[in-house]
């Protein structure tokens, strides 16, 4: 079955990339039910991938279990082919737009723009898993990946106001969220944090060609904990998360 989970929450890097956690309640029937998510971007780093089943009940836990989870990434060679025949496809478009109407025209150049900016990383990977159940029930499933793409990151600037007098200032500070990439994020709970992905030489990515990533032994642990830091700070009176209509 196919399921879109929602995106609860992001916590962005300010070196690139981020965690992301999504949720949805799902119904299951007794044997196995096999389930796909949908729209987890290739950028995701399937060593970090982790599902954790939150129970309705109690006595839930022994009767509805997390069976295993199927995780893979498309082949970069076959996508890159098929992205470089889109961006060709799109030039073509675009040298015949002086035909069409103004309206149309505007049209297809943002269609023909979009399509000349993307990427392997704006792929979509494959993230299955299986519940064993002994009963007809619910149950609450949470989904945490980390992102891999520098595309997508947040840095600070500063804006000085200068009083009527000349002579006092007021400073101002603002984090700057920067998404390139093909994937919004709506009405989720954001959340920063300084991290940089570790890069020894074997796992060098190279963003020119959008070569995937090979994540570093540890990875997994390191960014959940993280994760897990931020989450403990924002217990205490500075709450380092805000409420986004929309990340784009």
């Amino acid at each position: 079955m196919l399921i879109d989970p929602k995106v609860k929450s992001i916590v962005i890097f300010n070196g690139g990339g981020g965690i992301v956690e999504r949720e949805m309640k799902l119904t299951v029937q007794q044997g196995i039910n096999e389930f796909q998510i949908q729209n987890v971007p290739t950028s995701f780093d399937p060593n970090s991938a982790d599902i954790q089943l939150e129970h309705l009940t109690p006595e839930d836990k022994e009767l509805i279990t997390l069976q295993q989870t199927i995780i893979s990434l498309p082949d970069y060679n076959n996508s890159q082919q098929l992205i470089d025949r889109e961006k060709s496809a799109a030039n073509s478009i675009i040298s015949y737009a002086i035909d069409f109407t103004r309206e149309l025209r505007e049209k297809v150049f943002n269609i023909c723009e979009a399509s000349s900016y993307r990427t392997y990383f704006d792929m979509k990977g494959t993230f299955n898993f299986i519940i064993n159940s002994t009963k007809d029930g619910e149950i609450i499933v949470k989904v945490l990946y980390f992102l891999s793409d520098v595309r997508i990151r947040w840095n600070t600037t500063l804006q000085v106001n200068i009083n009527e007098d000349g002579k006092t200032a007021e400073i101002e500070g603002f984090i700057v969220v920067d998404n390139q990439t093909g994937f919004t994020y709506e009405n989720v709970e954001l959340g920063f944090a300084i991290f940089e992905l570790p890069q020894p030489p074997s796992n060098i990515v190279d963003y020119q060609t959008n070569v995937p990533p090979v994540g570093p032994v540890g990875l997994r642990q390191e960014v959940l904990g993280e994760l897990n830091s931020l989450k403990n700070i924002q217990k205490g009176p500075m709450k380092r998360t805000q409420r986004f209509k929309q990340l784009l």
